[in-house]
């Protein structure tokens, strides 16, 4: 292929005495005129690429088989709820009337100049006050605004929050305000409450420690406040708040420790520990009371605790047994604590919480071979109050096997999807996605993430999907998020190695002929295995990737990734080892594989320049006939864009993949 011209410019950065060449340095300044042009000339380079039929088919197809969208972020409001959807890749906010069949749209991409809205909540002593969160064109954080629905208006702009609560007995919105510095690769947060009746906001708490991000708890008590320091992806440090006395007490704000908070009852937090359970226990401290006066209320089992919640006086356990959802109940009576498993839909699925409202919760729920559907429970009773689709696939089964990590012989598990009767030698593809970081557990779905693709059709037409549950994220508890990030973090990469090896070796697919897919740190890992290892893989697809190790720590949230990942001027050790894996350090002057690359001007969590010199340095050095494509969104954010864009992109990702498939198949 003939690519854009690509200026190789002379910049080197030093590290413990050790230059690192860095020709495309410049891409970086995506306002700069040339790097404008070079990217101009990528998008139209990727444009001729695809067959304008061809990919106009695949768009016309994708949106035939739309979903109905399911709602998030529920919450009750005045006489219905308040709620958010995604539609065609953009965050609608609505308002549903009480049986969710009617709904309004409160705000949407084009309401506000420049604004696209995530989600809404109301303040429960005055209704009329809304808290809008999103995300201002181009700004690195989110925002929320506050707005008085009597006089349409917006009273209040909060700048640069991830997370915020309003409390349940005042005029108050609190939330967390993360303060970080990426030349000294300091950050903190602090803690504050914006009054609604008056307008002033005051900083409630600041912590000096360490910590990537801060997060606000209101308990159902509503008197309590629980402020959370993030001080990696998992430790967190916890302060309670006394709304009434002003009181802030120390509930393990000397030693941060793997726990999630729950509620507080009857005078007591309820979190789920794993500092010395790495799959979790239940534990409730005293208020006023530290984290050594702990009483443990279920020992750790065989499952991984993930989150809980309360309703109607009773503590509820979400799990992960196998990576597949469990949900507990339990009650304290008598001394004792007496358990029960909530029944769901399928064995193997994934449950995710969408919201409270009148003393209900609300939850999606979906697996590979069922379409999501929205479930509300009283405590008593699980029932379906919306599906997205009544589509059905008997023809379809999971199974979970394991596979040895390439490295280390580690047992890795991993799901495959497929027809029943499929035979090895019918095959068409083996596709695998993994995304292994972060302490976040990558579960079942109906659809891969970021291409939109539908697994179990994928499975009908003779393909083979695998969800590898890699080390770096929480599906086998805290160990295995350890065991995956920092100075082992190519682990998750030879766990993806060991399962593709497997595949091969029981002959589903070929050697250089598996497709795999990943997004953000998922991007990192299938840039990471491109350059490990480029003859394994056929076709490789890259969603807004990490692929700059070292130039990433500069980054505006550099100093809320270097806990995850290492800091490069930490140590020369930790230097070399996240040289020795960065993608875009590694690309070699050999033949890659099919690879296509996406990333978005706007995107505030993955820079776009990741994407751009990994693609520029590929397309200058790589010996085969092979495509590297890049797609850049110009309104593109960490996602796959909006409306038409979206559509266009998810199918360029689904197309990349069938004309690799028809090209192998003619070359066989």
């Amino acid at each position: 292929m003939n690519y854009p011209a690509c200026e190789k410019k002379d910049f080197q950065t030093e590290y413990f005495g050790h230059k690192v060449e860095d020709p495309y340095r410049w891409l970086t300044d995506n306002h700069d005129p040339e790097v404008l042009a070079w990217v101009k000339a990528e998008n139209a380079c990727t444009d001729e690429w695809f067959e304008k039929e061809k990919l106009e088919a695949k768009i016309q197809a994708l949106k035939k088989g739309k979903r109905r969208p399911l709602y998030s972020a529920i919450s009750k409001w005045r006489d219905g709820f308040l709620a958010a959807k995604r539609e065609d890749g953009y965050p609608v906010v609505v308002k549903l009337s009480q049986d969710m069949q009617a709904e309004e749209i409160i705000a949407e991409r084009g309401t506000l100049p420049e604004y696209t809205p995530y989600s809404a909540t109301a303040c429960p002593k005055e209704q009329k006050y809304l808290a809008l969160y999103g995300l201002k064109d181009e700004a690195a954080r989110p925002s929320v605004l506050i707005i008085d629905c009597e006089k349409r208006e917006i009273v209040e702009t909060i700048k640069g929050t991830f997370n915020y609560a309003w409390s349940a007995s005042d005029l108050v919105l609190y939330y967390s305000e993360t303060v970080s510095d990426a030349k000294t690769q300091e950050s903190y947060s602090r803690m504050c409450a914006y009054h609604a009746d008056t307008g002033v906001t005051e900083c409630v708490f600041e912590d000096r420690e360490y910590s990537v991000l801060g997060d606000v708890h209101v308990a159902s008590d509503e008197h309590t406040i629980l402020f959370e320091y993030w001080s990696d992806y998992s430790h967190s440090r916890y302060f309670s708040y006394d709304e009434m006395t002003k009181e802030v007490r120390s509930i393990n704000g000397d030693h941060a420790a793997e726990m999630r908070y729950i509620d507080t009852k009857a005078g007591e937090h309820y979190f789920i520990m794993k500092e010395d359970a790495p799959f979790g226990k239940l534990i409730a401290i005293a208020q006023g009371k530290s984290l050594q006066d702990a009483r443990v209320l279920r020992e750790e089992g065989e499952e991984v605790l993930d989150s809980g919640f309360m309703l109607e006086g009773s503590v509820y356990l979400m799990s992960l047994k196998a990576a597949c959802a469990r949900l507990i109940c339990l009650q304290e009576e008598e001394q004792a604590v007496q358990e029960r498993e909530v029944k769901l839909p399928e064995e193997i699925g994934t449950l995710t919480v969408c919201g409270s409202a009148g003393g209900k919760k609300y939850f999606q729920y979906q697996s590979f071979v069922m379409p999501p559907v929205l479930l509300e429970f009283d405590g008593k009773t699980m029932k379906t109050v919306l599906k997205s689709s009544d589509v059905s696939h008997p023809d379809v089964i999971t199974e979970q096997l394991y596979a040895k990590s390439a490295k280390d012989g580690r047992e890795i598990p991993y799901f495959v999807v497929r027809r029943k009767d499929l035979k090895p030698e019918e095959c068409k593809a083996v596709w695998m996605y993994a995304y292994g970081g972060y302490n976040f557990s990558e579960v079942p779905a109906y659809e891969m993430p970021c291409t939109g693709l539908k697994v179990a059709e994928w499975a009908e037409d003779k393909g083979i999907y695998i969800l590898a549950s890699i080390r770096g994220g929480n599906e086998f508890g805290s160990q295995w998020h350890e065991e995956g990030m920092g100075l082992l973090k190519k682990n998750c990469y030879y766990d993806m190695i060991g399962i593709a090896e497997q595949m091969i070796e029981e002959g589903w697919a070929r050697k250089g002929e598996v497709i795999v897919t990943g997004a953000s740190n998922g991007g990192l890992m299938v840039s990471a295995l491109v350059t490990m290892r480029p003859d394994l893989f056929g076709c490789v697809i890259g969603s807004v990737p990490h692929t700059d190790m070292l130039q990433f720590a500069e980054d505006d949230r550099g100093p809320m990734y270097i806990t995850e990942y290492g800091n490069p001027r930490e140590s020369e050790e930790m230097f070399k080892y996240l040289l020795s894996y960065s993608p875009y350090h590694n690309v070699k002057q050999i033949a890659y594989p099919w690879i296509y690359l996406q990333t978005g001007e706007c995107d505030n969590n993955v820079p776009p320049y990741h994407g751009k010199k990994f693609a520029a340095r590929l397309q200058e050095l790589n010996q085969s006939d092979a495509p590297i494509l890049l797609r850049v969104l110009k309104d593109g954010s960490h996602d796959r864009g909006a409306g038409e864009v979206f559509w266009r992109t998810t199918a360029e990702m689904q197309l990349f993949a069938d004309e690799y498939i028809a090209y192998r198949e003619n070359e066989r």
